[in-house]
């Protein structure tokens, strides 16, 4: 295995992925990851950044196995981030787009005025291109980037920390196995798609076909309301 959408095309449950707006099953998340992938395909080039501008959950997941599909590698951009922080960001990824969607549309136009704005409802109505697909993944090696998470360090300067392929697949393969994860389980992710720690509960998720439960940030700020939804 070199590549972690494998992990994604060989689920073989009926489990899904939850969110606050709903559930997707893991097939319905393949077909429209390959939707997404053949749109970003048609100029997304191997190994490129394709920054995503939206809340986390099944549509930021989608959008992030897309961006594999398509050959390069996804980078959240939380949408609470001040502008000049996202700005910081954005120069150092050196791209001219950014994905984002229609609750999120405005915002995008007024922080990333100068790039091109990608929706994710218009991406998901594409066809799946299986050839254009094919072509992208035999070009693919398991050092490939999968994404780039920021973190401004101790001089408050961005810094893009990138991992590979073969980083998460050595790791959650171990993790699993160490956890005794399985499909039975439900996987709670708390953490923002932009922190690594959200790597666990996705790709474990993925590996294993288990369900993922994305909880709502707002849960957070309320203990008695989480420790129920729990």
């Amino acid at each position: 295995m070199k590549n972690v959408l494998e992990y994604l095309e060989n689920v073989k449950t009926n489990n899904l992925v939850i969110d606050k707006n709903g559930s997707i099953s893991y097939q319905k998340l393949l077909e429209n990851s390959k939707k997404i992938g053949s749109g970003l395909g048609k100029f997304v080039k191997n190994n490129d950044p394709v920054p995503v501008y939206m809340e986390k959950g099944i549509k930021a997941l989608e959008v992030f196995m897309g961006a594999l599909y398509a050959g390069g590698f996804y980078s959240l951009l939380n949408v609470g981030l001040p502008k000049m922080r996202l700005e910081q960001i954005i120069g150092v990824l050196d791209v001219d787009y950014i994905i984002t969607d229609n609750e999120h549309l405005e915002a995008a136009e007024e922080f990333f005025s100068d790039k091109k704005i990608i929706l994710y409802e218009d991406l998901i109505k594409e066809e799946i291109d299986e050839e254009l697909l094919s072509n992208i993944r035999r070009k693919k090696v398991d050092l490939d980037p999968v994404y780039a998470n920021f973190t401004s360090g101790s001089t408050g300067v961005p810094k893009g920390v990138i991992v590979g392929n073969r980083s998460i697949i050595d790791f959650v393969d171990n993790f699993v196995d160490t956890f005794g994860i399985d499909s039975t389980d439900v996987i709670a992710n708390q953490a923002p798609f932009d922190f690594d720690v959200s790597v666990k509960d996705i790709y474990s998720s993925l590996k294993c076909g288990a369900t993922l439960q994305i909880i709502p940030k707002s849960m957070f700020s309320f203990p008695t309301r989480l420790l129920d939804y729990l």
